[in-house]
């Protein structure tokens, strides 16, 4: 409760100074969370992650405060360091070089929060308050994000890091919307990506899995197990016709009255995270025939598809808002 009312209070600021205060005081409580076994990886992994964020935060007021003292004669570089403040506390290419470890280094309960609340604030940032001159280096950062978040992750054979560069790639889509101008859809694609990364994170941690490997020869895994994972990893990269295709197809309509090329580098980064996702469920489906996978599924596994279900269910008046929001 107290990382939500910090994240609240830095999206309700207008000043620079309060919004800067409002970020650390959402650090130093979200260290404690990455700390919760205190071993020596989720220690390694709060470290990073705390000078990461130290560093951008003093980017963000040291760039914040210079553009307010000299006012009308801002040099075109401060607007660009602010830019790069933000993106680097998001996680965003190019200064992306700490997410994936810091993924590797703890829970799953922590990546959940690292991927999906501790975004909030930064994307809000860049939705609302950023100069619009900066729409051009937005744009450029957004495609290297999506191709980033694809090549990087094609070799990879931990799921952390996996997911890691997909959500690398999936902040590429949400950038390039906000360069076009676009700020509500993109907060609607987040809310997207955050309602499905959720489900599937909660059964990684339920079952224990961490590599490649062990996905395919985990012998608790059941038919209802599998069937969610695989419908999980399949609609985050974004297969047709599951959920996570349709805000893609939307943004890529709105995308292409603008110019192609801005939606060609999106989709290559997309189909290049979704061959690694197939290669994740064809390999899954090929061992299938070697586990238990068609024991009755206990309790918790039902509940964990209903939970999917739900979280299913609920994204459909999402979806039509956010197709109301980019055709108008």
């Amino acid at each position: 409760m107290s990382l939500i009312l910090r994240t609240l209070i830095a999206l309700s600021r207008t000043s620079w100074i309060l919004l800067w205060g409002a970020i650390e005081l959402n650090l130093l409580r979200f260290i404690p969370i990455l700390l919760q076994t205190k071993t020596h990886q989720e220690v390694e992994g709060s470290v990073k992650y705390f000078l990461a964020q130290a560093l951008g935060s003093a980017l963000l007021l040291f760039s914040s405060t210079s553009i307010w003292i000299s006012f009308s004669l801002t040099p075109n570089y401060l607007p660009l360091l602010l830019s790069a403040a933000i993106l680097l506390k998001l996680g965003s290419v190019p200064c992306h070089f700490w997410y994936p470890s810091v993924i590797t280094s703890i829970s799953w309960t922590s990546c959940l929060i690292l991927s999906t609340w501790q975004k909030l604030a930064p994307l809000i940032i860049l939705t609302f308050l950023l100069p619009q001159k900066n729409n051009q280096f937005i744009l450029i950062v957004a495609g290297i994000n999506a191709l980033i978040g694809g090549i990087m992750g094609i070799n990879q054979s931990r799921l952390r890091v996996i997911i890691a560069y997909s959500s690398i790639g999936h902040i590429g889509w949400i950038l390039r919307l906000l360069a076009v101008h676009k700020p509500n859809a993109s907060i609607i694609y987040f809310l997207i990506y955050s309602a499905l990364i959720t489900p599937l994170f909660i059964s990684i941690n339920y079952f224990n899995i961490s590599t490649i490997k062990h996905l395919n020869t985990s012998g608790s895994l059941n038919s209802s197990s599998y069937t969610i994972l695989i419908i999980l990893l399949l609609s985050l990269g974004g297969l047709p016709p599951l959920t996570g295709f349709m805000p893609k197809f939307i943004t890529i309509i709105i995308l292409t009255e603008y110019t192609r090329i801005m939606a060609l580098t999106l989709i290559i980064g997309s189909l290049i995270n979704l061959f690694f996702y197939l290669r994740i469920v064809i390999n899954m489906m090929l061992q299938s025939s070697n586990l238990k996978v068609l024991l009755p599924a206990k309790s918790l596994s039902r509940n964990i598809l209903l939970i999917t279900a739900t979280f299913s269910l609920g994204l459909r008046p999402l979806i039509l808002l956010y197709a109301m929001t980019l055709l108008n």
